[in-house]
């Protein structure tokens, strides 16, 4: 069983809660409502942008260029996404001044500072722990949720595609793959560390998916 594998087995029942939450099942089914569709954007732009944040601390983090090159192109896989995300809100009707000028909820504030607060203080496993349950969790549900097949007429679609896309899919097992080297040799009380990490940033996504149905 992989590191990851291991950290989303002794997560539960959050794991669990998150990529089943019903923002995620409604979207599934293309029953979520607009607003709150459009809400959940906004904060994921704001999200995306403290998570490129993240992402670049990567470097100053790494030991070796190895590690530099790692971070570099996780975030160039990060800003486009983002771009794809900017021209995805303008097709639901949210231009980039709005997305600028919205203001953050707790939800997103909460979260990502926690990410950077634990990149911060921590190591490049730190960081990168924190880090995964968004990509790799976004990864699952949108396998998951191309593979049900919720059809054409679904307008969330195209957001479903986009995570279940195979470049997706790759950069997200690529930061599995580095978690995994970055803790082949640390101490069971390290590993226990990092799944407490591991399951706050669970938590987190959980709190989001709330706050787009809330509309908080």
């Amino acid at each position: 069983m992989s590191i990851i594998d291991k950290f989303i087995s002794n997560a539960q029942p959050y794991w669990r809660a998150y990529v089943e939450h019903d923002f995620v099942q409604q979207l599934g089914q293309g029953t979520l409502s607009k607003a709150s569709f459009q809400h959940y954007l906004k904060q994921d732009y704001l999200f995306l942008f403290q998570y490129s944040r993240a992402n670049s601390l990567g470097i100053f983090k790494a030991e070796n260029f190895e590690q530099i090159f790692q971070a570099q192109q996780m975030n160039a896989d990060l800003l486009q996404e983002i771009q794809l995300h900017i021209d995805f809100c303008k097709s639901w009707g949210i231009s980039e001044q709005e997305l600028f000028s919205t203001p953050e909820s707790s939800a997103c504030i909460a979260y990502t500072r926690y990410v950077l607060d634990c990149g911060i203080k921590g190591g490049l496993a730190e960081l990168y722990v924190a880090l995964a349950p968004c990509a790799i969790g976004y990864a699952e549900i949108g396998k998951r949720l191309s593979e049900q097949g919720s059809g054409a007429n679904n307008p969330y679609q195209d957001w479903i595609n986009t995570y279940a896309d195979p470049e997706f899919q790759k950069s997200a097992q690529n930061l599995a793959d580095n978690i995994e080297k970055l803790c082949a040799d640390l101490t069971a009380s390290q590993l226990e560390k990092l799944q407490h990490i591991f399951n706050t940033a669970t938590r987190m996504e959980m709190a989001f998916w709330q706050m787009g149905l809330d509309l908080s």
